[in-house]
């Protein structure tokens, strides 16, 4: 018995799936769509752009780090190969000098405005480049 009453409730479904084009009077029903763009309003403010260093020789480079896994030891060779191959070049490293800098960008999350005083504090340092390890 139940399986009398399932198949007519699904064969009255069926059909009136099959009969709904023609109990609109047999006419194509327009549709109106709404075009949105869930990107939002984006606004671009042009920037000059930093020159760029020809040579590394008697300039002055901080090292960054965002504090994780093995950053830091990518730094310090980085920090060797410079010493040893760029004549009069000076080396900051930041995160030996300002722990407080060491933040990744993952939990706890760092705030637009933790990232400006970083990079205020990296800057007041005044080098001429700035290069930092996002390791994992």
């Amino acid at each position: 018995m139940r399986r009398v009453v399932s198949m007519a409730i699904v064969g009255v479904f069926a059909g009136g799936l099959l009969l709904w084009p023609f109990a609109v009077g047999g006419q194509e029903v327009p549709q109106e769509w709404e075009l949105m763009n869930p990107e939002g309003v984006v606004e671009i403010q042009p920037i000059k752009l930093a020159t760029r260093l020809t040579t590394l020789e008697g300039k002055t480079v901080a090292l960054r780090w965002n504090g994780k896994q093995n950053g830091n030891h990518f730094l310090d060779r980085l920090a060797e190969l410079l010493t040893e191959r760029v004549k009069g070049v000076k080396i900051i490293k930041i995160y030996e000098l300002e722990p407080w800098t060491n933040v990744t960008a993952g939990p706890p999350y760092m705030s637009p405005e933790d990232a400006k005083k970083i990079a205020a504090k990296i800057g007041s340092y005044k080098p001429e480049l700035v290069i930092a390890a996002q390791a994992d």
